[in-house]
């Protein structure tokens, strides 16, 4: 059996490139941007952070605002579709809405190379399936110069 480590931020670094996981590091924050779901549509920001209970992987859709009550009415369907990540609407006054899905694994015991490469690619799957489906039921707001989906009628 593998063995279980404590992780630390090198250490995560190397597991990452021997995954042929991109990512990387900007000067405003202390997470590791995953370059996969960064570069979705609808995404703003896909990171994995160190905490001291385990890791953090949160990523944040740009929600159309029109689409917030449609999407706040989908939250329990969506947080049953995709357990192991945690979703909640983020509305603040002077931002645009986002759809916030995170999922964390703890790490208090120590975590193996095995482990961690599953959590992150397993996580990144469900987040852009997730991405996807927000797409489709037309909940994203769409990047600048792409067209709007035409409105459905919700009855």
């Amino acid at each position: 059996m593998s063995e279980a480590h404590t992780p630390l931020a090198d250490r995560l670094h190397e597991w990452l490139r021997n995954a042929r996981i991109d990512y990387y590091l900007c000067n405003h924050c202390n997470g590791l941007h995953l370059s996969a779901l960064q570069g979705l549509a609808g995404v703003v920001e896909s990171r994995l952070f160190v905490e001291e209970w385990g890791l953090l992987i949160s990523t944040e859709y740009v929600v159309r605002p029109t689409a917030i009550l449609p999407l706040a009415t989908d939250l329990g369907r969506l947080n049953a579709g995709y357990p192991s990540l945690k979703l909640f609407l983020d509305i603040i006054d002077d931002a645009m809405p986002q759809l916030v899905a995170g999922s964390t694994v703890l790490t208090g015991a120590g975590i193996s190379e095995a482990q961690f490469v599953l959590f992150v690619t397993t996580t990144q799957e469900l987040m852009s399936s997730l991405a996807s489906e927000l797409a489709e039921l037309d909940f994203l707001l769409p990047e600048e110069g792409q067209q709007l989906a035409p409105s459905r009628q919700f009855h």
